[in-house]
């Protein structure tokens, strides 16, 4: 990570911590009854994947906090809109919030024409929660060890070249594409309902790559059973400090973060929303949490509604022009 790129995030969880702690101590915090019964966390993925992972990590600490059960609903599909557009239409009471993230509300705007929600109209963004820098792994059947040796391998055989997502829009499809239109290269897309059936032929051997968060893919690698080519982001892995990463080899500003984060339904009311953010901060901040997220490479995020409100109109942009720049169009 650079210096910068650190000192911004530390800065982003200490708002969002501090946040936090003015919230809990203000009188509209403490007369709330909200919440009095269980709070459903969806996430729009199969379980296995990075979101079912944060979701999993957090859970005992929110429940601790909130004082109520913290349920987790796995509602997989429609590269998680499926999950996402049944939050949108939940109650607005704080009781029905969504574990999303870059997929859910950035890269299926790119590449779906017919979204079943508006990724900002249709929620009540609340925290963000973590980012973290992915890793592109190949089956060492293919012979790809290095960014070097997959562009040898791509231009040697156009077409032939698989890499597996969690569907049309997530983060890897957009990922791959921009990667390939950049360096012009020609790699096949397969599609899955989500990213551990994809993990699991990639290491069968009947797709080549994967990119992919390091909580699934680290333990593959250290065994063995996938190689780790390079990094997405635009620093190193703590967790894997020996890959490169694509923008110091092959595609020099390659940034590819993954980010996840917490919404509710449209026309949540404030304090409630304060509520949330607060205990969703306090869960991150602990220490058991960033020593689970550590291990897996994944680091607390955290900051006020409106900073997470404002993150997401910014990558809007960012991945609407990145779309176009890899000829994805909306289908």
């Amino acid at each position: 990570m650079t210096a910068a790129f650190c000192a911004s995030r530390r800065w982003i969880l200490q708002t969002g911590l501090s946040f936090a702690a003015e919230i809990a101590a203000s009188p509209a915090f403490a007369d709330t009854r909200y919440p009095d019964k269980p709070v459903h966390l969806i996430v729009p993925y199969p379980a296995g994947g990075s979101a079912d992972f944060l979701a999993r990590a957090l859970q005992p600490r929110i429940e601790e906090i909130l004082g109520q059960p913290a349920i987790i609903e796995n509602r997989g599909g429609a590269s998680g809109m499926i999950g996402s557009a049944a939050v949108a239409k939940a109650r607005p009471d704080g009781y029905t919030l969504l574990l999303g993230g870059s997929q859910t509300h950035i890269m299926n705007v790119a590449v779906i024409k017919n979204m079943l929600y508006d990724p900002v109209r249709d929620f009540t963004p609340i925290i963000a929660t973590t980012r973290a820098n992915w890793i592109v792994a190949a089956n060492p059947s293919t012979g790809i060890r290095t960014p070097g040796n997959l562009v040898a391998a791509a231009r040697a055989k156009p077409d032939q070249i698989t890499y597996a997502s969690s569907g049309n829009g997530s983060v890897a499809h957009l990922g791959f594409s921009l990667l390939a239109s950049e360096l012009g290269l020609r790699l096949t897309h397969v599609p899955y309902k989500g990213i551990a059936q994809g993990i699991t032929d990639v290491l069968a051997g009947q797709v080549n790559l994967v990119m992919g968060d390091q909580s699934t893919l680290v333990q593959h690698v250290k065994s063995g059973a996938l190689i780790a080519v390079a990094m997405t982001g635009n620093a190193r892995s703590t967790v894997l400090p020996d890959v490169p990463t694509l923008s110091e080899t092959i595609f020099p500003g390659f940034d590819v973060p993954a980010w996840q984060g917490i919404w509710g339904p449209p026309g949540m009311d404030a304090s409630t929303v304060a509520t949330v953010n607060a205990a969703f901060a306090k869960a991150l901040g602990h220490p058991t949490t960033l020593d689970i997220l550590k291990v897996a490479g994944v680091d607390a995020a955290g900051g006020s509604p409106e900073q997470f409100s404002n993150f997401i109109r910014t990558e809007l942009d960012r991945w609407t022009v990145a779309a176009r720049k890899a000829n994805i169009t909306p289908e």
